[in-house]
Parts: structure tokens; sequence; C-alpha cells
């Protein structure tokens, strides 16, 4: 069997993002043991020649989509007429696509293959949060159109049961056609830490919070929560804040002012600087609005940090019993968990046991194995269908 998997979106600036992480560490994983399959990895613009970051296999083969320099139309040339006609010529059995974007600037799903497609999608955040996502007319068609050409789709994968309820929901497709298959953590960093993240993580103790002022994360609410916490003079913790971009510090000093200057911003890290991030912080904060998987939440656990999250979407089923819970939006309550744990002993050792077994639970072995029998299935119904 050959497989096409589409890897472009991460020259769009998604390789550093949960679409990233789990694009690479699939094919690595799917790669990784000797089969019968052949692997084919498309990627375009700013991943040519693409650094695998992962051992090369005998069973993969990497082919580019050559592309006219369009600008922002580029995407629209190369995937909805360069990469059909890529996937006929290379004569593939199915054609994985792992994102349906709601911009028309970034690849996405082509509205006609030769090829019975598989693709990815994670969630519905565009519709969830349309007054921030889809405010423009062009975001809210394309988006619209991309849902329609995945109900075409042969077989389509989320990552949690919760995102699988929302595809449904939607009338993205019916529950038979969706197939739930966890991600898991990215392999331990064996890079150096730092120099800027050693500092930091070794002066003071520290609350750590993951993925910038995206709508879902709702950083506004772990500030509002630091700054309820920074009123006890006792108190004596940073922030940390990992993201490309962030709220400014506002929500916390209208709290107290004792809130300034122990917020603090990271807005690139590698690996091994969020892995010792999460190994030493004393809690991730991550009240996210809402989560087709939740990805921060598991590397932390792995690591054996507390986690404080909310109780919505796919998070209470990726923690399970090993994370404190909060309503969405509730400063108060995100507050109180972080006392909580800073104060209760046994409550930390048990949230930091749990965690680390919890997080066992996921392999990109086992993400691989699901993966894998989704593609013969659909290329075994197209053969019966020819």
């Amino acid at each position: 069997m050959r497989v096409g998997i589409d890897l472009s979106p991460l020259a769009y600036g998604n390789r550093t993002r949960g679409t990233g992480t789990y694009a690479e560490n699939l094919v690595a994983a799917l790669t990784a043991r000797a089969s019968a399959n052949e692997y084919i990895v498309f990627t375009s613009r700013g991943l040519e020649p693409y650094a695998i970051p992962f051992a090369a296999a005998p069973n993969l083969q990497i082919a580019s989509l050559p592309a006219p320099a369009l600008g922002r139309a580029t995407p629209l040339v190369s995937h909805q007429l360069l990469l059909p006609l890529r996937a006929r010529a290379l004569h593939l059995d199915v054609l994985h696509l792992i994102a349906a974007p709601y911009n028309p600037s970034t690849p996405g799903v082509p509205w006609w293959t030769p090829t019975p497609t598989v693709i990815t999608l994670f969630d519905v955040m565009p519709l969830r949060l349309s007054e921030s996502l889809l405010k423009r007319a062009r975001h809210r068609r394309f988006y619209n159109w991309q849902l329609n050409l995945c109900r075409r789709a042969a077989a389509l994968i989320t990552a949690s049961h919760a995102a699988a309820r929302d595809l449904v929901q939607y009338g993205v497709a019916a529950r038979e056609k969706i197939h739930v298959i966890p991600l898991a953590p990215p392999p331990r960093a064996t890079g150096e830490i730092s120099n800027a993240v050693q500092t930091l993580t070794r002066a003071v103790p520290f609350l750590l919070h993951v993925g910038g002022n995206e709508p879902q994360k709702d950083q506004r609410t772990v500030l509002r929560a630091f700054g309820l916490l920074c009123r006890n003079p006792a108190f004596r913790h940073n922030l940390i804040l990992v993201g490309k971009r962030h709220d400014d510090d506002m929500p916390a000093l209208d709290a107290t002012t004792r809130a300034a200057r122990r917020i603090l911003r990271l807005p690139d890290v590698t690996r091994a600087d969020l892995d010792a991030l999460y190994a030493r912080c004393d809690a991730l904060l991550f009240p996210s609005l809402y989560e087709g998987f939740g990805l921060p939440v598991l590397e932390a656990l792995r690591a054996g940090a507390p986690v404080v999250t909310t109780n919505v979407a796919a998070l209470p089923e990726i923690a399970g019993d090993a994370a404190l819970f909060v309503e969405p939006r509730n400063p108060e309550a995100v507050a109180s968990a972080v006392r909580r744990i800073l104060d209760d002993e046994r409550t930390r050792v048990k949230l930091s046991a749990a965690g680390e077994r919890r997080a066992q639970e996921f392999t990109w072995e086992r993400t691989a194995e699901l993966t894998r029998a989704v593609y013969e299935r659909a290329a075994q119904r197209a053969k019966q269908n020819e």
C-alpha cells in the first residue's frame, strides 16, 4: 500500500504547534516498523528541503509540491491542482491530509482527488470561536467549503471522543466515519537548555502557562488568577508565559500591583527548554475554553507537573484523574486550585504520580497502529467500490 501524507501545512506556522507534533511523530512511528507499506511525505515552500526530525527509513520518500510563487494564492494552486495530480502520478492508495483550515492562504483539503482521502480534523474550533476566528467573510466561506470537502473523505481521524461528538453535532460526518486516535507526548529532547531558561527556573519558583493569547487558551484568566495569588505577601512565585504572542499585564495588575515584574514571557523556546519548564514548574495553568485534545496538559503530566485545567471539551478525557478541574473563565477557582497544590503536599504528590501514570497510556506506537488500520480500511473500501 502506498500512502501519501501531506506535511505542507507545517510550512505555514504549524510545525511547532500541535499539528506539527502530531504529523512528525506519526510519520516517525509509521516508518519505524518494517512493513510492506510505502509512505510518501509531501512538502512545500518553507519545508523544502525538508529536514526530517527522525531517522530516514527505507519505506519513506519525500516528494515536493512545486508551485508558482503567487503569494497568498500559492496554496490554492499547490493543493487544489498540483497535489491531486501528484497523488495520481505516484499511484497512491490513500492520501492523508492533516488540516482543514479556515484561511485560504494555507494548504487545505483539495476539492478533488483521484485517491481515497483520510483527513485529520482535531476540532471545529473556528465554529466554536467564530467571533474571534471567523470575522472575515472569506474565512467563513472557505472554512465551510473545507468542511464540505471533509464530508466526502473516506475517513476522518480526530484525537478525542469529545472532538468526535463535535464533528457529529456540527454535521461534518456520521459517527461511524470518525476514528478516535489519541496523540502522545513528543519524545523528550536531548538538546541543551538555554541559559535564559536555566536562570529563570532556578531563581524563583514559578507557575507555567503554555499557548500564548490565542482565544481558546484564555490567558487573561491565568493573569487574573496570578494577580489574586499575588495579593498574599507570602506568595513568592513568578508566572512564566510561553507562546508567540501574549496579553499585557493589566488583568494581573488590576488585582494587585504585587504582580508587577513577576510575569515573564518566553516567545521562543526549544523543545529542551519546554521540557525543562514542565519539569520544574510548580503547576501548569491551562484554563482553556476549548481543546480537541490538549497536548500541553499531557506533556506536563508526563513531567510530573500538577495541572490546573478546565472541565470542558477533551480536557477531562485526556487528563483523567491526574489534574484539578475548574470552570472556564473563573480566575478565583484557578487561584484556589493553585493554593491547594502549593499548600498541600499530599495533593502535589498524588497529582504528580497520577500524571506520570496517565501519560504512559499514550504512545506514538499505538497512534501509528490505529492510523495504519484506518489507511487499510480506506484503501480496501475503495477497491471494493471500483
